[in-house]
């Protein structure tokens, strides 16, 4: 008597003078299981490298056995690829938020180099930078940000300061537009963090955070109010990502935004305190 339960396929004899009693002959884990045919009334099972062969009474019965096994195998060899997939997009999508930041930092340092004498010199290496960026983003399946740099070239060319800094706001609205079309391709990054529907929330807030130093650099009267918005939006973020966001390291580091020495290194001060609240779940 042949079945297949629980992952195993079972071999049975009748025992006993009524032949009431049946003893476990043999067990095969699905796991050792290569492949399994029926030829005739004969079930053939290849394991370990070893075809075992067990008669059966019934065709019907040998035939539902093999189809058993057979879907449980190709399940099993689905589950990896599944995971291997999954894992995939998973990086790319930490890859794609953490590229995001990155070309936000550019468009931010861009428009603080027009406060005063312009170097363009540094705005050129910057631009650089930030199209070099946007070509290593993720261009996995449907969801890729495809930036056009063209117009912000021209104008940090033709030495325009007021067109260059509406170019570089307009990059910005393309980005977060960009991030609000991702589309979710696999299941599974629905019930992880962060998902294709965090993308767009991680890119405002630091955008807003960028914004505030920005706003600091122009003198923006407008700054603790914006603060205030940045303390909620990473509070709702925290609470939809179900993530753990240590906000007052966030304030502290705002607290330098004030002073106009070493402005650069608080401006980097204040982007790492950032991003280091969600490097574990980036870098999975």
């Amino acid at each position: 008597m042949l079945e297949f339960a629980d992952n195993t396929l079972k071999f049975y004899v009748e025992r006993g003078r009524f032949k009431k009693h049946l003893e476990t002959v043999r067990e095969i884990p699905l796991a050792d299981i290569e492949k399994t045919v029926v030829e005739g009334g004969e079930l053939s099972v290849t394991w370990k490298g070893v075809a075992d062969v067990f008669v059966v009474e019934k065709a019907e019965s040998a035939n539902t056995i093999c189809e058993e096994i057979n879907v449980a195998l190709s399940k099993q060899v689905e589950v990896p690829q599944d995971e291997e997939a999954s894992n995939k997009e998973y990086n790319q999508l930490g890859d794609l938020v953490k590229g995001a930041w990155d070309i936000c930092d550019s468009m931010f340092d861009i428009l603080m180099n027009l406060q005063g004498q312009v170097n363009w010199n540094l705005q050129e290496t910057i631009l650089k930078h930030s199209k070099e960026i946007n070509e290593n983003l993720p261009k996995q399946h449907s969801n890729k940000v495809n930036l056009d740099f063209k117009k912000l070239t021209l104008k940090i060319r033709a030495h325009s300061p007021e067109e260059v800094a509406e170019e570089a706001y307009n990059i910005l609205k393309s980005l977060t537009g960009c991030l609000s079309d991702l589309s979710i391709d696999q299941m599974p990054l629905q019930k992880i963090h962060p998902n294709y529907s965090d993308a767009k929330p991680l890119a405002l807030t630091y955008c807003t955070l960028n914004d505030i130093i920005f706003g600091t650099v122009v003198g923006d009267e407008e700054i603790e109010r914006e603060k205030n918005e940045l303390w909620g939006m990473l509070g709702e973020l925290s609470k939809s990502m179900e993530h753990e966001i240590n906000i007052e390291a966030i304030k502290r580091a705002t607290y330098g935004l004030g002073s106009k020495e070493n402005m650069e290194s608080v401006v980097e001060e204040n982007r790492a305190a950032f991003r280091q609240q969600f490097e574990g779940l980036l870098t999975k």
